[in-house]
C-alpha cells in the first residue's frame, strides 16, 4: 500500500504520448512547390474524380481545368484547409469529459496517544461533474467554428475561380487587340510607303508623312509593350493556378472568343437582367452570408454558455483512509464560489458580443445590397456603349467593304482606302475595349451573386469537395 502510494501519480502522469519536435522542412517545400505539374498523377486522380468527368489529358487550359489546378495546387485553398481541420480538431476537443481525479496521501506518527499503527494511507476520487449542459454549448460553437472554416473553404475556392476569369477575360483582351495592331501597323505602313513615294516625286510634303509616321511608330511601340503584357498575363494565370514556370511552359490556354460569349449570353433569358433579381440572389447564395450566420449563431451560443455558468460545477470525491489502524471512508462535495467576478459583467459582454454580430451582419447585407445596385448600373451602362459602338464598328466595316471595291475597280486612290481602313481599326480597338469591359461588369455580377454567368456554366459544386480534414 505504501508503494502505491509514492507510484501512483507517477504512474498516471506517465501514460500520455512524449512529444517530438517536427521541424518545418524548408528545402522540401521548396521542392515540391517548384515540380508541382499537372502532369503528376495525384492532379489525375483529383481530375478524374469531378462530376461531370473531364477530359484527360488536358489539351487546351480553359477556366474549369484552370479552376481545378488551382484548387489542387494553390496554397491559399491548402491553408483554409488546415483551419477546417484545426476546427473539426475542436469539436472532438469540447467534446472530451473531464477527467477523473486520484489523490493520495502518507502519514507517520510518533506515537504520542498510543496509536495502535504509527503509518496513515488516504486514497481520494475526483469525480467533476459539469451542470447546465455546458459540454454540450462548449461542442455547439466547436460545430459553428468548424462550419465558418468550412465556408471559408468555399470562399476561398471561389476567389481563385474569380481572379482566373478576370485573368482570362484580360488574355482575350490583349490578344485580340495584338492582332489588331499587327493589322493596323501593316496598314500604316503600306500608307506610309505610299506617301514616301510621293514625297519622293515632290507630289507631297513632309507634313504629310510626318503625322503617318507618328501614327506609326506608336502603333509599333503599342504592339511592343502589348506583347510584354500578354507574357506577363500567360505568367498570372500560371501563378493563380497554383503552378510556377519551372515545369509548366509553355502552358496551353484555350482562346477566348469575347464577341461570341457576348453574343450568346445576350441572346439567353438572363437571371441578371435587374438589380432586384442579382439582389435577391446575392442575399440568399452569398458565402459571405452564409458565414455571418454562422457567426452570429456562435455568438449566441457564447451568451448561453456565459448564462449556464451561473450554476457552478460539482466534484465529488469519494475516499478511503487507512488511520494508524482505523478504516474511514469519507464522501465530500466541492463547488467553486464566484465572489470576486459578477456573472451579470460576464453576460454584458457576451451579449455584446452577440449585438457586435448583428451590427456586423446588418452592415454586410448594407454592402450587398449597394454591390448589386453598383454593379447592374455599370453593367447596364457598359452594354448601352457596347451596342453603340458595335452600330459604328459596322457602319466602318461597311464603309470599308464599299471602299475596297472602288479600290479595286480604280475609283479612289489606295491612300484614300488605307485611310479609311486605319479607321476602321481604331473601331475595332474601341469595340474589343468595350467588350472586355462589358466581361468584366458581367464578372462583377457573378461576384456579387457568387453564380457563374459568363465564363462556364460548370456546377461550383466542386470547390465544396475535398474540404475533409487532411490525413494526420
Amino acid at each position: 500500500m505504501r508503494l502505491l502510494a509514492y507510484l501512483s501519480p507517477l504512474l498516471l502522469t506517465a501514460c500520455g504520448i512524449a512529444f517530438q519536435a517536427k521541424p518545418i522542412p524548408q528545402q522540401q517545400n521548396i521542392d515540391a512547390i517548384q515540380q508541382a505539374t499537372p502532369a503528376a498523377d495525384g492532379f489525375k486522380t483529383f481530375i478524374e474524380s469531378q462530376s461531370p468527368p473531364m477530359p484527360w489529358p488536358i489539351n487546351a487550359w480553359d477556366l474549369d481545368s484552370l479552376t481545378l489546378s488551382a484548387l489542387y495546387f494553390h496554397p491559399a485553398l491548402k491553408v483554409a484547409k488546415s483551419d477546417y481541420a484545426v476546427a473539426l480538431a475542436g469539436i472532438t476537443s469540447a467534446g472530451l469529459r473531464p477527467q477523473v481525479g486520484l489523490n493520495g496521501q502518507l502519514s507517520h506518527s510518533n506515537r504520542a496517544n498510543g496509536d495502535i499503527n504509527p503509518w496513515s494511507y488516504g486514497l481520494q476520487v475526483d469525480l467533476p461533474v459539469i451542470t447546465a449542459n455546458k459540454r454540450q454549448i462548449n461542442i455547439d460553437i466547436a460545430q459553428y467554428q468548424a462550419d465558418i472554416a468550412k465556408i471559408m473553404i468555399s470562399e476561398t475556392a471561389w476567389a481563385l475561380r474569380q481572379q482566373l476569369s478576370l485573368d482570362l477575360i484580360l488574355l482575350a483582351e490583349q490578344q485580340a487587340m495584338q492582332g489588331n495592331l499587327s493589322r493596323l501597323q501593316k496598314a500604316q505602313q503600306t500608307l506610309l510607303a505610299a506617301y514616301q513615294k510621293r514625297l519622293d516625286y515632290g507630289v507631297a510634303g513632309k507634313s504629310d508623312v510626318l503625322p503617318i509616321r507618328l501614327q506609326h511608330d506608336q502603333s509599333a511601340w503599342q504592339l511592343q509593350q502589348l506583347t510584354l503584357q500578354i507574357r506577363q498575363t500567360e505568367q498570372k494565370i500560371l501563378h493563380d493556378a497554383g503552378l510556377t514556370e519551372q515545369h509548366n511552359l509553355p502552358l496551353n490556354i484555350a482562346p477566348l472568343q469575347l464577341s461570341q460569349i457576348l453574343k450568346a449570353r445576350f441572346a439567353q433569358s438572363q437571371a441578371y437582367a435587374d438589380a432586384s433579381t442579382i439582389q435577391n440572389t446575392a442575399l440568399t447564395n452569398r458565402m459571405d452570408i452564409q458565414r455571418g450566420l454562422a457567426q452570429y449563431a456562435k455568438a449566441e451560443s457564447q451568451l448561453r454558455l456565459e448564462m449556464a455558468k451561473r450554476y457552478p460545477d460539482l466534484s465529488l470525491n469519494p475516499g478511503m483512509i487507512y488511520e494508524y489502524g482505523d478504516k474511514i471512508w469519507s464522501l465530500g462535495i466541492g463547488t467553486m464560489l464566484n465572489l470576486l467576478n459578477k456573472s451579470s459583467d460576464l453576460w454584458a459582454h457576451a451579449e455584446q458580443v452577440r449585438q457586435n454580430e448583428a451590427v456586423r451582419f446588418y452592415a454586410l447585407q448594407h454592402q450587398v445590397i449597394q454591390l448589386s445596385e453598383q454593379t447592374f448600373i455599370k453593367y447596364r451602362d457598359a452594354a448601352k456603349l457596347l451596342v453603340t459602338l458595335t452600330h459604328e464598328y459596322e457602319q466602318q466595316s461597311g464603309r470599308k467593304v464599299q471602299l475596297e471595291k472602288q479600290w479595286h475597280q480604280g475609283l479612289i486612290d489606295k491612300t484614300e482606302y488605307l485611310q479609311i481602313e486605319i479607321q476602321f481599326y481604331s473601331a475595332q480597338q474601341r469595340l474589343i475595349t468595350q467588350q472586355a469591359n462589358v466581361m468584366r461588369a458581367l464578372q462583377d455580377i457573378e461576384n456579387v451573386m457568387q453564380k457563374p454567368i459568363a465564363l462556364s456554366q460548370r456546377a461550383t459544386a466542386f470547390a465544396n469537395q475535398q474540404q475533409e480534414a487532411p490525413t494526420k
